[in-house]
């Protein structure tokens, strides 16, 4: 009863330590090099690389992976507070996050997503739900088909899974629902 205790009472700090470290990070204005749970999923999309972009409201992040699953970086989300988001890409492969309350919307160009400019949207766009699938320029059909953590796939040609949360990660954001 007693190893269970100790190992109970170290996952415990080791979990609070990882978040607490997790909330610091992802609370800085700079590039953030690890990987954070999904809690709240936004949305998702793919540039021409076939790179995925993974929104996450509740951290204000949007998560870079490249066309295997491997986590590149992360870089924060301006102005949003923990509020929902809409997320989208242009042709040029500029990130495009469109704020539910205003209107606002933030574009991050693709040769530097540290770097931002925004505007105010007229209102005549609707802003969609989280997306659940996404058809890049080439045609290629990508979606989610996770059901209580995001599980993105690419379902052209071969169906093949592209990103999908670690068990640890999938851990630290149950605990985080709790």
């Amino acid at each position: 009863m007693k190893i269970i205790k100790k190992i109970s009472d170290f996952l415990f700090a080791l979990f609070f330590l990882v978040f607490i470290l997790g909330m610091i990070v992802a609370r800085s204005n700079s590039k953030i090099n690890v990987e954070l749970p999904i809690n709240a999923l936004t949305g998702f999309v793919v540039d021409t690389k076939e790179n995925v972009y993974i929104a996450d409201s509740f951290f204000a992040i949007i998560q870079k992976y490249d066309k295997t699953g491997n986590f590149i970086e992360s870089f924060r989300v301006n102005d949003t507070s923990g509020k929902p988001f809409h997320l989208g890409i242009d042709t040029r492969d500029n990130i495009i996050v469109t704020r539910h309350t205003d209107r606002k919307v933030t574009v991050y160009p693709f040769s530097e997503r540290k770097e931002s400019f925004s505007f105010y949207a007229d209102g005549t766009g609707k802003i969609k739900n989280v997306n659940t699938f996404f058809i890049t320029r080439n045609h290629e059909k990508y979606g989610n088909l996770g059901a209580r953590f995001p599980s993105i796939w690419k379902l052209s040609g071969t169906k093949e899974k592209i990103v999908q949360q670690s068990f640890f990660l999938r851990l630290l954001s149950f605990f985080r629902l709790c």
